[in-house]
């Protein structure tokens, strides 16, 4: 088998071992191919057969988990059509729409590989490419992700894809140009500790990148998309990366900083101007200063109480736990 040059960040360690799974249920290459899916039904059945047949082709042990995001569809009649055929199909169906990051974690949950594989549902992550996350985990990597030599997305979702990119590579320290897709591998030490993170918030990319430095890029080919419309679009990118910034970074707490710094400076060099003419026998022409003074102050006072409210309200629902991540509404296994 041939695998695509790979950009690393950790070094990998081949004879290290993974603790954090029980041997009874699954033999040291057991796979778990996590599928998150939400109205597309008709990519199922596709993406079903052309995934058993490549991991049927290696001979490789494995299970297909695809979690069912609340569709409105037929999305879940077709899976239970697809199960009497299809006995390594396993499924459960969230009871509300919880979003692609808590299905990839009820995903999560349900596997019970000693490799763990999430991609997407429309059929643009080839699962022909598949094995070349496989290679990367048995040559001792944490993390493969999936590196895309060409990206066939629409523009405003390519925008998006990179502002969420800009912002996960400055967090977690990756070098320029790696690249973060839905398209990965990981061990399954590094997913029980996913699980046991537990936030109602969760960013999933950023969760497994913050078990780990063993992270590669694996070159692996994106398809063009087939009929039917994205789930994501510029305005869902744009809230990802909001909940990012707040849940994963303490960038906003630096801004707020940094902005009450500037209004301080700007107050004292304004009070220092306004004696420096009364003592120079100028007189003011109006309160104009004053007001614009006060008015930055305010404003930064209370942008930085906007901030802290988002955090507080972030951790009220953690604590409290007011709201659940998910819910599985049915399972079958």
């Amino acid at each position: 088998m041939t695998t695509a040059p790979w950009n690393h960040v950790g070094a990998p360690n081949a004879d290290r071992s993974d603790s954090g799974h029980n041997p009874e249920e699954m033999s040291s290459d057991f796979i778990s191919v996590v599928i998150p899916t939400y109205k597309f039904c008709d990519s199922m059945t596709l993406l079903t057969q052309v995934l058993e047949a490549v991991l049927n082709s290696r001979g490789q042990d494995f299970e297909s988990i695809v979690v069912d995001d609340g569709s409105p569809d037929k999305t879940w009649e077709t899976l239970r059509t697809l199960k009497h055929t299809h006995p390594r199909l396993r499924m459960a169906r969230l009871a509300r729409n919880s979003g692609q990051h808590n299905a990839t974690l009820c995903g999560f949950g349900l596997a019970r590989g000693s490799f763990i594989v999430t991609m997407d549902d429309d059929l643009q992550n080839p699962p022909e490419e598949l094995p070349k996350l496989i290679a990367a985990i048995q040559a001792g990597y944490d993390l493969p992700i999936g590196a895309y030599d060409c990206k066939h997305h629409r523009a405003d979702r390519n925008f998006g894809g990179r502002l969420i990119d800009a912002l996960r590579r400055r967090f977690s320290a990756l070098p320029p140009g790696f690249q973060l897709s839905s398209f990965r591998a990981a061990r399954r030490v590094v997913v029980a500790n996913v699980l046991a993170m537990e936030g109602v918030f969760p960013y999933v990319t950023a969760m497994l990148l913050s078990h780990t430095s063993r992270v590669v890029n694996v070159s692996i080919r994106h398809e063009p998309r087939r009929p039917g419309r994205s789930n994501y679009n510029l305005r869902r990118s744009i809230l990802l990366a909001f909940n990012l910034l707040l849940s994963y970074s303490r960038y906003p707490l630096y801004l707020i900083a940094a902005l009450c710094a500037i209004a301080i400076t700007f107050s004292v060099g304004v009070s220092f101007w306004m004696r420096w003419n009364k003592i120079a026998g100028s007189t003011l022409p109006s309160w104009t200063s004053t007001v614009m003074e006060i008015s930055i102050v305010n404003g930064a006072i209370l942008l930085a109480l906007v901030v802290h409210t988002l955090y507080l309200s972030r951790i009220t629902q953690q604590i409290t736990r007011s709201r659940v991540a998910f819910t599985i509404g049915e399972l079958y296994e």
